[in-house]
């Protein structure tokens, strides 16, 4: 076949041309490619306004929920990945009267198991006293982060560091806070005289300064419903990540306020959310993907956590030790 002339000059040029585009190093056989820097993968699992719900649902269609298959979904996302960071924006407790102490400490005890980073407490936290949200947070192997809650006579934090650094494989550092609305009501039966809530969104802005010194990728998980978390991101535009929590706010997919992704679950624990993330060696994200992931009967119960139920004479639903009517 005759060629055109001078086809192989032009294909040279269209060559090097399409390896600048793409990327891709291109150069001679055998000659030294130059290594690629590849951005961090950071997955990191979400959750909030669990209310109580540590058994599951019990539903005739779908059965879904229960610590159990939190704590199962939750290992096998850590076998799969480098970087994982788990939180939840607080309200584990039931707020009405039939939830118990001992579903209470079972639900903190569930959340070693789970192996948590942080949680921010919510108000149904508060229900049995703070000196026994305090007893039981004392075995909690996870830092709890209520930046604005506060003693009354001291000032300082209830429950210590108002956040805390992890640091994770190639040495990116994730900062986490949390925050309690300080317009939240709390219910007549609960003392608020052992405790003070400072206005969320002015501790915030004077904790940042020092958070951003610490760590290259920030999270705040905020008990303040989503309106007043919205107003958090716009006012306070340095967190990565803003999980939501208090009135079962969920969000179905990739949402932003100003750089602030938007991440809620809904309530009753029946939904986990998931996003992975692509971050520069500067800790920008440069590609994300989120999903909210049903905890579905196809997920069997955490054996660990089956066994606490035992230990606390909690008993679970009949769909979830496969007990047929």
């Amino acid at each position: 076949m005759r060629m055109i002339p001078g086809w192989r000059e032009w294909a040279a040029v269209c060559a090097a041309v399409l390896c600048v585009v793409l990327g891709s190093g291109c150069g001679t056989e055998g000659a030294k490619k130059k290594p690629s820097a590849r951005p961090d993968e950071l997955t990191v699992v979400f959750s909030s306004d669990l209310l109580g719900k540590v058994r599951s649902c019990g539903c005739v269609i779908e059965d879904m929920g229960g610590l159990g298959r939190w704590a199962t979904f939750t290992g096998r996302i850590r076998e799969s990945v480098d970087n994982l960071v788990v939180v939840d924006a607080g309200d584990a407790f039931g707020a009405d009267l039939s939830f118990t102490e001992k579903e209470a400490e079972l639900a903190f005890d569930a959340m070693n198991v789970v192996g948590l980073d942080a949680f921010a407490p919510g108000e149904t936290e508060f229900v049995f006293g703070l000196p026994f949200l305090r007893g039981v947070a004392s075995r909690a192997t996870f830092a709890i982060v209520a930046a604005n809650v506060v003693d009354p006579v001291t000032g300082e934090g209830i429950f210590g560091a108002p956040y805390t650094v992890k640091t994770l494989k190639g040495g990116l550092r994730v900062a986490i806070t949390g925050v309690l609305d300080d317009a939240i009501r709390f219910p007549a039966y609960i003392d608020v005289s052992t405790f003070r809530v400072l206005p969320a969104i002015e501790t915030i802005k004077k904790l940042v300064p020092e958070m951003r010194t610490k760590a290259d990728f920030m999270i705040v998980l905020s008990h303040m419903g989503m309106e007043r978390s919205l107003e958090l991101a716009r006012q306070v535009g340095d967190f990565d990540l803003v999980v939501v929590g208090h009135g079962k706010p969920v969000i179905k997919k990739l949402e932003k306020q100003g750089k602030s992704i938007m991440l809620a679950t809904g309530g009753s624990g029946q939904f986990i959310g998931r996003i992975d993330l692509s971050l520069s060696a500067a800790g920008v994200i440069e590609q994300g993907q989120m999903k909210l992931e049903p905890l579905n009967d196809s997920i069997q119960l955490n054996q660990e956590v089956k066994d606490l139920f035992t230990q606390y004479g909690v008993p679970l639903t009949d769909k979830e030790i496969g007990k047929k009517k």
